[in-house]
């Protein structure tokens, strides 16, 4: 994000002659663009990180049902 208002303050406004209204990023109606940005990336949400939870809670159930036959079966045959 450093480099790309870099890009802008510099090399839009060579391009531009030095007309404000030519700008995007760094346009002073756009309000600070750097914290959009940050606050939309930091919104944002991993799905696979979701899924991953899901699944792992998944096996643990599978693992506990696995261990409760086997302590049946071990009680059984005692």
């Amino acid at each position: 994000m450093t480099s790309l208002l870099k890009y802008e303050d510099q090399h839009v406004e060579y391009y531009s002659d030095a007309d404000i209204s030519k700008r995007i990023i760094t346009h002073p109606s756009t309000g600070d663009m750097k914290e959009k940005i940050e606050n939309t990336h930091k919104s944002w949400k991993n799905p696979f990180r979701d899924i991953y939870i899901w699944l792992k809670g998944e096996l643990l159930d599978l693992k506990g049902i696995a261990d409760a036959v086997t302590s049946i079966e071990n009680v059984v045959k005692a």
